[in-house]
């Protein structure tokens, strides 16, 4: 389950709907970064101003205290102020310019000190600590005031972390968002992409399900619902004139090969004419057999035998097809073998007479197109993706660019032109092998060929 649900996770990492969702999200989020890069360095800024303006007013406020009482009042005032102030956060030192401590915080170097940010080491403080100081003169006394940021950058760090999780918040939040945006469009997506397959391997009544919202998935896949009514009424219609055709031709056709078989019975004694009523009499044969195949294949698409369907077991139509070929593979010198691959081989759903026709077909073929002395053999297995049944010969093969068109009607390579047969056989199997909901593959042997007929899990039969 946890395979599967990381196979699914690379394969929506890759599609076009959670990359737009994953890029609009950085975006997003490179946006929200800067505005509150901004944002932090504007409060930053407030912050720093409202330290600078509080140094400010306080030494203002000592400068007003010397002015109305002088130098008795500005000392009594620093010292009451001492007594209260914390020298973490606040320093109010007064000296002489010649640096001798008059009151106030103990600051080495009273008179050197200028306006302006300076560490606490300076001041006496904790060395890591930041303060901005304001420096006034009053005659030979000296006046130094600060404040810690110690408050400002607490109230900084504050917002930057609150900053911090919102953003990994918000970034968790839009990555979900857009994996369940991608995760649902990417589930359309798929059933459009299966209802094109199933309409690709001859489904051709299925249509993509809408899910009513209007937007422009749903537009699509009315478009393609649309576009397969058109297809499904046009290949119904050309399968429909073939069939009415094979069908309103075959009586007249059997006629005339009733009536050439009288005639040769009738010119038996004239060899002249009896050998050209016997051409035309075969090729009225094959012919009639042509219209047969149209016939049937017409009748297997349109599902008309699966109220035949029965459990049925594999192995059995192998050695039956085994017994009745291996002396028509004999008299070609040839090798026919009937191998079961794997001991435990399920049951399958299916017509007996069809599957059997199925097999026989490619068994024809497998003889018919190899050399004497090649080997053919029928084997049937199961796995995990299901039960099958192959049929696999050492001969000339198929090319590759050629398998994918061997099953279309009429359709025959260039070396087969010359032998028997209407081009409908592997038209008839693929036919059945729909019919019954199974893969047909052709697979290269090297050399060789195999052609394997797939029963996928849900046409498996319960064994009892």
């Amino acid at each position: 389950m946890w395979d599967t649900a990381f196979v699914r996770l690379l394969e929506l990492r890759r599609s076009t709907s959670f990359r737009f969702a994953l890029a609009l999200t950085l975006a997003f989020v490179v946006a929200y970064l800067l505005a509150g890069l901004i944002a932090f360095r504007a409060i930053s800024t407030d912050l720093d101003n409202r330290v600078m303006q509080a140094v400010e007013l306080a030494a203002e406020r000592y400068e007003d205290i010397f002015e109305a009482g002088g130098r008795a009042a500005l000392i009594a005032a620093v010292e009451e102020r001492t007594r209260v102030a914390d020298a973490e956060d606040e320093i109010v030192s007064l000296g002489n310019r010649e640096g001798a401590h008059l009151a106030g915080h103990t600051v080495a170097a009273v008179n050197s000190l200028a306006a302006g940010d300076v560490a606490g080491a300076r001041l006496g403080t904790e060395a890591d600590e930041r303060f901005r100081i304001a420096v006034r003169s009053f005659g030979d006394l000296r006046l130094v005031t600060g404040q810690s940021y110690e408050e400002s950058d607490a109230i900084g760090r504050a917002v930057l972390g609150a900053f911090g999780s919102a953003t990994i918040l918000m970034l968790l939040l839009a990555c979900i968002g857009a994996a369940v945006l991608a995760w649902r469009s990417q589930q359309r997506l798929d059933r459009i992409s299966a209802t094109l397959a199933k309409v690709a391997a001859g489904n051709m009544g299925s249509r993509v399900p809408r899910s009513g919202s209007g937007d422009d998935l749903d537009n699509l896949s009315r478009q393609i619902n649309g576009a397969l009514d058109q297809l499904e009424t046009t290949v119904e219609g050309i399968r429909q004139v073939s069939t009415d055709i094979a069908h309103d031709l075959r009586t007249p056709i059997s006629r005339l090969g009733i009536r050439l078989e009288q005639l040769l019975a009738d010119y038996t004694d004239q060899p002249a004419i009896s050998d050209h009523l016997e051409f035309a009499s075969a090729e009225v044969k094959k012919i009639t057999s042509t219209f047969d195949a149209l016939l049937r294949i017409a009748q297997i698409e349109a599902g008309a035998r699966r109220s035949r369907f029965r459990p049925l077991a594999l192995p059995e139509i192998g050695i039956a097809l085994h017994d009745a070929y291996l002396p028509v593979a004999e008299e070609n010198n040839q090798t026919l073998e009937f191998k079961i691959a794997s001991p435990a081989t399920a049951l399958v759903l299916g017509d007996r007479d069809l599957l059997t026709q199925l097999i026989a077909n490619l068994l024809e073929n497998a003889i018919r197109y190899c050399p004497a002395g090649a080997r053919i053999r029928i084997e049937v297995g199961s796995g995990r993706q299901g039960v099958w049944m192959s049929v696999i010969d050492n001969g000339p093969g198929i090319p590759a660019d050629e398998m994918g068109n061997v099953t279309r009607r009429f359709y025959r390579l260039d070396k087969s032109r010359h032998t028997l047969g209407s081009g409908l056989g592997l038209a008839l199997v693929k036919a059945i092998a729909e019919l019954h909901d199974a893969r047909l593959m052709f697979e290269d042997s090297h050399p060789g060929l195999t052609v394997r007929l797939l029963f996928r899990p849900s046409t498996q039969a319960v064994e009892s």
